[in-house]
């Protein structure tokens, strides 16, 4: 009878470790899918946005933006631009710089990755 009271104990205290084990995992790997993204957007006194979110791992920026905010893009020979953020329009000599990590990006928003935590800013700029 001790021996299989024993033997009883030691499955269930293994179940209970295997079941813990594979929670811990599933917790670790949802993480992993998704990275921070901080974003910014400014354009004088018409709108001020700062959001900080979760976004799958591997969207590029203009994806994970149209998670956050309404935006129109307009397709040009160079890729989409963004025209318009929250209902605000770049018009005339204005159009909304890309700023990425505290850098003015070199590439459109849909050539920036996000494989890591990322902060976008998207200021309204004339030229």
């Amino acid at each position: 009878m001790k021996t299989i009271r024993g033997l009883f104990a030691f499955l269930v205290i293994g179940f209970v470790s295997v079941t813990a084990m594979t929670t811990s995992l599933a917790v670790e790997d949802t993480t992993a899918n998704t990275v921070q993204m901080t974003l910014e957007i400014v354009a004088d006194d018409q709108i001020t946005l700062n959001v900080v979110t979760q976004v799958a791992k591997g969207l590029n920026a203009i994806q994970a933006l149209q998670q956050v905010v309404a935006m129109g893009i307009k397709d040009t020979d160079w890729g989409p631009q963004i025209m318009t953020l929250g209902g605000v329009e770049a018009v005339g000599n204005t159009y909304w710089a890309l700023w990425v990590n505290g850098e003015m990006s070199m590439v459109g928003a849909q050539d920036v990755v996000l494989d890591a935590d990322t902060t976008i800013s998207l200021i309204l700029t004339g030229f």
